[in-house]
């Protein structure tokens, strides 16, 4: 009985008011802003999304009852399949009927009939709407009182007012319980494990996706276990068994842009065009919308040229690609391993395209985490490419500059730094000294050459490339960023801990305007910012920044990635450092187990923090010695 919506024929309104401009015992709650977004992602992503983009709306910080009602109005006339109203924020209760109020920017809190939502014009929508099912999400609390930390409003219990066939309600919290948020956190309490349960899926069960029923069952048995208010829920008919999303596996260059096609014209042209549009969005940075367009062409390509045609072939290698740099490794891996063996069948193992195909095929095995086997592969289809296509063709450079990365990925980075010098002459030759692989060349060679141990020599290498790559591409191209950044870093590595804060601070607002706050970049240099914001003596400020991103980070790249339990770690040491040690020692121990299991035991960073640790529980065993054995009531007597 599980279904996912008809993109087609579903509507999502998704409403969050994250700011209260008119009334102080309101407080604003910025991580609303994250659930709606996030949300939004998880709802219209995917092949298909249960949503599309097109149907699903978001209002942020509405100011009027019209700002949320006519939206919520227009969508709920036009589903005729799911309906789907989420809303984050302030509750709010009328004073003499009890009922219901959704915040608004400008409500205050003792006059919420005139200034706030009212829950009746939900219910009213979704009456009027002839959607097959209804699903309501609410994250706000139905407590008395505001509660400092929490989601103020009070109510009448709310599942009694949405008995409406076809209906499923799921709340936060019961009618006199608050929601809860806590400062720094990228979520809301209940919206961030509801996120992470439709992103990740259920640990426990091995089915692939999470129905409203299940994830309902999931929540109240891991909220109350965390010392969070257990969710409600009221269902009715099937609604219980929609699927809203599709777990993904998540983890982490340039794609095949040439074949020899042939064949009649006409409806070739129009698919070569679309896979050729699929294409050029991903060159010029939009990998999502490549992958996206990919996704819809690949099909077509099979069905109207043939699964083995040359351009049915590119396409699917092309996809493969984008895939992997949308983040999806795993499956950019999957995805170009079968298309190189069909590819080999079918045009050899020397036609250009296999050769670029094999050569990115290495390229996901050592994103994937493999590198001494993405070496070995890498080194052999090097051979083949300057075989075939010649020592001076483009794919024969790149295959060259991947060579050097996982040479230096397999734990040699002096060979790396050796092989990039070697390349960059040839790039600049061949390519010119303005091309992006000439570009990205230097920068490798400076990264190399830092993690080989010259940082001030990578430090001069990028105080060189900056300039460069600013005036040929633009100071917002990526590749100036990404300059701009290595230059922060290894700055900060050679020793010049306070030119390294003042690169980092004016690179992350260039970084978050321009690739967004939720690129990978933009995450390593909030990281690196606040670590040398520490150096340069602010501890206090380091744990301010550190705080605030370890939930981004560890939401966008996973709990697992290296970056997120080296922030963890780093906002340990920097608590520790502003005095606060023994919070300190209980986040070294909950990060240490973490950081032995996914990078190993022998790890520097595994072995950096655990000297850190033992550090710092010496100067914690003197200096809390009487509350360690004596704790913290009342003395008793001597013995």
């Amino acid at each position: 009985m599980m279904r996912p919506p008809d993109p087609a024929r579903s509507r999502a309104v998704l409403v969050g008011t994250a700011e209260y401009t008119e009334d102080a015992l309101l407080p604003g709650v910025s991580a609303v802003r994250n659930n709606v977004r996030d949300l939004q992602r998880l709802l219209t992503e995917g092949r298909p999304g249960a949503f599309s983009t097109e149907s699903t709306r978001t209002v942020l910080d509405p100011a009027t009852p019209r700002d949320l009602g006519l939206p919520l109005l227009e969508a709920a006339r036009q589903a005729e399949d799911v309906f789907l109203v989420y809303y984050a924020g302030h509750g709010l209760i009328g004073h003499e009927r009890r009922e219901l109020y959704l915040g608004l920017s400008k409500s205050v809190s003792e006059a919420p009939s005139f200034t706030a939502f009212p829950f009746q014009g939900i219910r009213e929508a979704f009456l009027a709407t002839p959607a097959r099912n209804r699903v309501l999400i609410l994250d706000c609390c139905f407590s008395g009182r505001a509660i400092t930390g929490g989601l103020s409003g009070t109510c009448e219990p709310l599942i009694d007012q949405m008995e409406i066939t076809g209906t499923y309600t799921l709340t936060s919290a019961a009618a006199n319980e608050p929601a809860r948020f806590q400062d720094g956190e990228r979520h809301t309490a209940f919206t961030g494990e509801l996120l992470l349960t439709l992103r990740d899926g259920i640990p426990t069960t091995s089915s692939a996706e999470v129905t409203l029923g299940a994830l309902f069952r999931h929540l109240k048995r891991v909220l109350p276990a965390k010392g969070l208010p257990e969710p409600q829920q009221c269902g009715t008919d099937t609604a219980e068994f929609l699927v809203l999303a599709r777990p993904r596996p998540r983890a982490r260059r340039g794609p095949v842009t040439e074949t020899e096609v042939g064949g009649p014209p006409g409806a070739r042209e129009g698919l070569l065009a679309r896979w050729d549009l699929g294409r050029r969005r991903g060159e010029e940075g939009q990998t999502g919308e490549a992958m996206r367009l990919l996704n819809e062409v690949v099909p077509d390509l099979t069905r109207t040229l043939g699964p083995d045609d040359p351009v049915t072939l590119v396409g699917r290698i092309n996809l493969a690609y984008w895939t992997g740099r949308e983040g999806d490794t795993d499956e950019a891996l999957r995805l170009s391993t079968a298309a190189v063996s069909d590819m080999t069948r079918v045009l050899g193992p020397h036609h250009r395209a296999t050769l670029v195909g094999q050569s990115q095929l290495a390229h996901w095995m050592g994103e994937s985490g493999r590198h001494h086997e993405a070496l070995s592969r890498t080194t052999s289809v090097l051979t083949d490419l300057v075989r075939v296509l010649g020592p001076d063709d483009r794919e024969t450079l790149i295959g060259r500059a991947r060579l050097a990365r996982w040479t230096g990925e397999a734990s040699d980075p002096a060979a790396a730094a050796r092989l990039t010098g070697e390349l960059v002459p040839d790039l600049s030759r061949v390519l010119g000294a303005e091309d992006r692989e000439t570009f990205t060349g230097r920068m490798n060679l400076a990264q190399w050459t830092g993690r080989a141990g010259g940082s001030k020599r990578a430090a001069r290498l990028l105080t060189d490339l900056v300039p460069d790559v600013s005036w040929a591409l633009g100071p917002d191209d990526r590749h100036a960023l990404l300059s701009r950044s290595r230059l922060a870093h290894w700055s900060g590595a050679a020793g010049r801990r306070r030119r390294a804060r003042r690169l980092f601070a004016a690179a992350v607002p260039d970084l978050e305007r321009v690739l967004g706050p939720d690129d990978r970049e933009t995450l390593l240099a909030r990281s690196q910012l606040a670590h040398w914001t520490g150096e340069t003596g602010q501890a206090a400020e380091a744990v301010r920044i550190f705080g605030l991103l370890v939930s981004d980070i560890a939401w966008v790249l996973g709990s697992d990635d290296k970056a997120t339990l080296v922030s963890r770690a780093r906002l340990a040491h920097w608590t520790a450092v502003q005095g606060e040690v023994g919070d300190a020692i209980r986040q070294f121990h909950a990060v240490l187990p973490d950081l032995n299991r996914v990078l190993g035991p022998d790890a520097p960073e595994t072995t950096e923090n655990r000297v850190l640790l033992a550090f710092w529980r010496n100067k914690a065993d003197r200096r809390l010695r009487e509350q360690i054995f004596y704790g913290t009531g009342p003395r008793g007597g001597s013995p």
